[in-house]
């Protein structure tokens, strides 16, 4: 009886370990975060980690792309956005930002009083079955801070409102007693104007060439009268002369949320110099009234808060002064009148250039910048910062557009869990600047905006989406967050692909109602595989370039694509003045600025920003490396830059002594920008930056003819030759192996060869568009075709070399292949159109085809009389816009979304006759101008738009190898 009871018992927990090791293995298998329990939040959404080449054809869905999912305020039901979640898990999105918009939604008032009940109980229902169903499917979800942009709302109180510092002003002669009231400003917020200060100071008399506005002040009189004040009169004693007396107020400022807010009411937009307010915001918005609060860090990720762009004249904060006084060494008071200037703060292309109000003399840029600063270290403390530590408490991120006004936008990007920029009025360096941020302050993760342009709208075609991407991550991006995705909303009053909230104004529908909607799980993969690769490891960069404080604008680089997202040849051209938004200054010194850019990444270098902060902290390790908080760089570079902190001066002085490979090309800083003993500390600078210039290791040239100092950098990996047409991002893992992505720019393929260093003891190309990885077998001389706005990825390794069994036999292409024919005569099917026995055209030539949105079938045949059975046959459609579906003799070929638009038919061709049918997908954009023009006054916006590029131009040919 024991035993059989021992029998028993031994059975009993034999089943019971099954039963736990079935429950261990269920969570590992069905749950998306592997190892975690449904309701755990993940434990760090951010990390370092290597590449490992069996997660690349099919990486985890946290590296798929995101997009930002447009909502029509809260007249959104639960079962479609269940269904879209799901859709998005099917379709290779890795996540989805929520923003709750109101844009272009002119229905009844029945729909549209569902539309405005963001932030009431049922909105708050329905994120939350968006969650329960993300958390299913393994989607991460990002919310936007509030509803549409800027950030605010009727939660906020108007003394949570951003600040303005205004003034009001009175002529008085003395010598003489005053008892005088200060004149008010103008305020109807319903929160009193607080006098921050008054000084008095003397005018002088103007000249022919003052500006009509602008008061001349002299410098030498200005007296803080702010004691002689009681509740708003001055009395004082006027000494001799003609004296203005000014007094600052702060007043809320009168902005209101955007009206794309999905609420009947429009608050305050939230003061992000208020750090109370800040914190007051989230708990309101994510806290604990909204049932958020059980999806903190499964599947809620991050909370957004978009570009900083205000209309604001001069942002103020209630410790302005004593903040300044601090970190700046003197009282911004007795120098406030040269920062009044209307619309000083405003968003840019909102800015008039209005001139100030008062003047000092020629050195008020200094006040400005003193100013400008002391804001920006500010924003940095009650936003970043505040922020960061809110989300982090909670295990969530906080991801932000960290630019829009004078900010330190290299430290503030550093200092978000996600730094982000985005594609809008962006080129090449412009994007750098967030990335550089974060490789400079070790922020893992570094998404964009992308896809957004302004006066670009549904012009983003398949090869369009490739190329912006790429050039992307050849900036240093490694999360895409597509702009965007619209809730499918369809009513009779939408166009008929359903509600879109920018109309033709800008940004991207990459959503359903867009008709390349089928292809969006390709393009996805190839991002995926690609972000996975360079989320691996850590970033390097050869080369920091400086980048000062006022520098805020970059512009284009003459050589990229999509400048302002114009694709040149396919599009219509950009309206006239577009792009052209940079200043004389900006423009001259990116006449100096690219050239160097241009040669140092030709020859297979790579850089990243660096701004002041960064280099005060720089120490340099025992190889002369400068060392900025564990990441490694050979040497820093001024471009004609003529000013630069003195801190900084200095810095690069005894960093250059001690052996900094240093390079200064143009002009030298000779001045500092603070106002403080201004004309000593200009005079130090200009000796700091001469005695720099001296170090062992640094060069100082005036134009961008280098000489030999490139041969002072070490290649990891080297070109052998000069590529003007290639761009590069690098990675580095633990063991020393190396990532390089590299896009071919060009309509071209275009071969590279490279030599690796000899600690690399395999290498190999990786095919993000198919997940392949070839192996190299000649170290020596690595080499590789890159097709037409293409790229690739190569693994340079170190210890281990990939499994035989992931890798692919190196694929054929048609480079260096001989013609064999060319199809020049085909009939063309579109719709209820047939052209026959036709060459190839574009359809904008076409009256028939000209503003048609639909599929075409091509057909044609071609005659081979013998078939070389050891060689491979190819055909190239030459130009296809957009997408191209190929069948030869029946049989299909395959499908390209981009070029190079070649097919291997090798296994399709017979001897005789051979029949091709190629289906073309066209863009979206020529239909709606079509449908606008023939009086659909839902297409109305797009009547007066150029049609896109369209069809097949070919030429097709045939080619064998």
């Amino acid at each position: 009886m024991k035993d059989s009871n021992k029998l028993s018992i031994n059975t009993g927990i034999k089943k019971a370990k099954e039963l736990l090791l079935f429950c261990v293995l269920f969570v590992l298998v069905a749950h998306p975060v592997f190892g975690q329990s449904i309701n755990e939040p993940k434990k760090e959404w951010l990390y370092y980690f290597d590449f490992d080449a069996t997660q690349f054809s099919s990486p985890k869905t946290e590296f798929y792309p995101f997009a930002r999912w447009w909502w029509p305020g809260n007249d959104v039901n639960e079962e479609e956005l269940r269904r879209e979640i799901r859709l998005f898990a099917e379709n290779g999105f890795g996540g989805v930002e929520i923003q709750t918009l109101r844009n272009r939604l002119p229905f009844d008032q029945e729909s549209f009083s569902r539309v405005l009940t963001w932030d009431t109980p049922g909105y708050y229902e329905n994120v939350r079955a968006v969650m329960d169903e993300a958390r299913r499917k393994g989607i991460t979800v990002d919310m936007t801070n509030g509803s549409g942009w800027p950030t605010g709302g009727a939660y906020l109180s108007p003394g949570e409102s951003f600040v303005n510092l205004l003034f009001t002003s009175v002529d008085i002669s003395g010598s003489k007693r005053i008892v005088t009231a200060l004149p008010l400003i103008s305020n109807n917020t319903g929160v009193a104007s607080k006098l921050e200060a008054v000084v008095a100071v003397k005018t002088l008399p103007k000249n022919e060439v003052d500006s009509v506005k602008t008061i001349s002040l002299d410098p030498t009189s200005t007296q803080i009268i702010t004691n002689y004040v009681t509740s708003d009169t001055l009395i004082w004693d006027v000494p001799e002369g003609n004296w203005k007396v000014i007094a600052f107020w702060s007043k809320p400022n009168s902005l209101y949320g955007s009206n794309t807010t999905g609420t009947p009411s429009q608050g305050p937009v939230l003061n992000l110099f208020d750090s109370t307010a800040v914190v007051k915001s989230y708990n309101y918005l994510f806290g604990q009234r909204t049932g958020l609060e059980e999806y903190y860090g499964n599947p809620l990720r991050a909370i957004f808060t978009d570009s900083y762009e205000f209309t604001v004249d001069r942002h103020y904060s209630s410790d302005f002064i004593p903040y300044f006084k601090k970190k700046r060494g003197y009282d911004p008071v007795p120098w406030l009148p040269a920062n009044m200037q209307e619309k000083y703060n405003y968003v840019d292309f909102m800015n008039p250039h209005k001139e100030p109000d008062f003047s000092f003399g020629t050195e008020d840029w200094r006040l400005r910048h003193d100013y400008d600063l002391t804001l920006s270290e500010l924003l940095e403390e009650h936003f970043i910062k505040t922020s960061s530590d809110w989300t982090r408490g909670k295990g969530l991120l906080f991801r932000t557009q960290a630019y829009g006004m004078r900010l330190d936008m290299i430290a503030l990007a550093g200092n978000a869990s996600i730094p982000e920029t985005e594609t809008m009025g962006r080129g090449e360096a412009g994007l750098k600047i967030q990335s550089s941020g974060a490789h400079l302050y070790n922020r893992p993760v570094v998404s964009c905006e992308s896809a957004v342009y302004i006066n670009r709208s549904y012009m983003t075609t398949p090869q369009k989406l490739k190329l912006i991407v790429d050039k992307l991550f050849a900036a240093g991006i490694n999360q895409i967050i597509y702009h965007g995705v619209p809730y499918r909303y369809i009513t009779p009053k939408t166009i008929d692909e359903g509600w879109y909230p920018f109309g033709n104004k800008f940004s991207s529908n990459l959503g359903e109602g867009n008709i390349f909607w089928k292809y969006q799980k390709e393009i996805n993969e190839y991002v995926g595989r690609t972000q996975y690769a360079l989320r691996s490891g850590r970033p390097q960069a050869d080369a920091l370039i400086y980048l000062p404080f006022s520098r805020q604008h970059i512009p284009f680089n003459p050589e990229e694509l999509l400048k302002d997202g114009y694709f040149e040849g396919v599009e219509n051209p950009l309206p006239e003045g577009e792009g052209t938004h940079f200043t004389k200054e900006e423009m001259a010194w990116a006449k100096v600025f690219y050239p160097f850019i241009n040669q140092l990444e030709a020859k297979g270098f790579t850089w990243d920003w660096i701004n002041d902060e960064s280099i005060q902290e720089a120490t340099l390790d025992k190889n002369k490396q400068i060392n900025i908080r564990g990441n490694h760089y050979q040497a820093l570079i001024l471009i004609d830059e003529p000013v630069i902190e003195l801190k900084t001066a200095r810095k690069i002085n005894v960093l250059a002594k001690d052996g900094m490979n240093f390079l200064a090309i143009g002009n030298l800083p000779d001045k500092q920008p603070s106002f403080l003993n201004w004309e000593v500390n200009d005079k130090e600078t200009q000796q700091q930056m001469v005695a720099a210039v001296n170090g062992a290791n640094a060069m100082h040239v005036q134009t961008t003819d280098v000489g030999n100092w490139f041969q002072s950098l070490s290649q990891a990996i080297q070109f052998n030759h000069e590529y003007p047409f290639f761009s590069q991002v690098q990675r580095e893992m633990k063991d020393g192996s190396r990532i390089h992505f590299v896009w071919n720019e060009s309509d071209k393929w275009q071969p590279i060869s490279l030599t690796p260093d000899k600690r690399f003891k395999s290498a190999y190309w990786m095919n993000a568009e198919n997940g392949t990885i070839t192996k190299v077998n000649k170290l020596k001389n690595v080499s590789y075709i890159i097709p037409p706005y293409s790229s690739v990825i190569l693994y340079a390794g170190t210890g281990e070399k990939i499994n035989s069994d992931l890798l692919s036999i190196t694929e054929p292409i048609e480079y260096g292949a001989e013609k064999v024919l060319e199809i020049d005569n085909w009939a063309i099917k579109n719709d209820t159109v047939m052209v026959e026995d036709s060459p190839l055209f574009d359809w904008r030539n076409n009256p028939r085809l000209k503003y048609s949105s639909h599929e075409a079938v091509y057909q044609s045949s071609f005659h081979l009389d013998k078939i070389n059975h050891k060689a491979e046959y190819f055909i190239d459609l030459g130009e296809v816009f957009y997408t191209a579906e190929i069948i030869v003799n029946g049989q299909p070929a395959g499908q390209r979304l981009f070029a190079p638009y070649s097919f291997n038919i090798s296994d399709l061709l017979h001897e005789g006759e051979n029949t091709i049918k190629v289906t073309v997908t066209p863009g979206q954009l020529n239909g709606f101008i079509g449908k606008g023009l023939d009086g659909n006054n839902l297409y109305h916006d797009y009547k007066n738009s150029e049609p896109l590029a369209a069809g097949l131009l070919g030429p097709v040919v045939v080619y064998q190898k």
